[in-house]
């Protein structure tokens, strides 16, 4: 396996060479401008850098790929997401929920209630069996989305 390094990811990839603490804001300038799917290396003498970029790449839906330790820096590794794609598979996940959730109204009165004919047996074993992950992922977009919307983005320090 190649060991992960800029040079290994991509000809193309873009680094960034960010000052103290300032590798979110730099990174953030390069998203905007840069393709989907254009790969960065981020490098940061910050102690944190890998938390940050991180739980950036987490909450803006890009990737972060890992990084790469020198004696005195780091370089993070971050793949831009198309915005498309993560509103593709919101998507997919809500359509799926729903789905699961009709087949399951539909078959469970009749497996309930009278004798169920072979076909909505499967259509009721396999909604059972989707139930789960549909369940996880739907909660996790839940979350997500409770997120955004209830709690500030803004960290406050204990100066403040």
């Amino acid at each position: 396996m190649t060991p992960l390094s800029f040079d290994a990811l991509s000809s193309t990839s873009t680094l960034i060479e960010a000052q103290g603490d300032e590798h979110i804001i730099q990174l953030q300038a390069q998203l905007k401008k840069a393709q989907n799917h254009a790969l960065f290396g981020v490098k940061s003498t910050h102690v944190q850098a890998g938390i940050h970029l991180r739980d950036y790449c987490e909450s803006s839906g890009n990737i972060y790929l890992g990084a790469e330790t020198f004696d005195d820096y780091a370089i993070h590794y971050v793949k831009k997401r198309s915005m498309d794609c993560q509103a593709c598979s919101n998507t997919r996940v809500v359509v799926l929920g729903l789905a699961v959730l009709g087949a399951l109204a539909y078959t469970v009165p009749q497996v309930l209630n009278s004798n169920p004919s072979g076909a909505v047996i499967v259509l009721f074993v396999g909604a059972v069996a989707f139930l789960p992950p549909v369940l996880f992922n739907n909660m996790r977009l839940l979350k997500k989305i409770f997120k955004k919307t209830v709690q500030p983005h803004h960290h406050y320090s204990a100066a403040e």
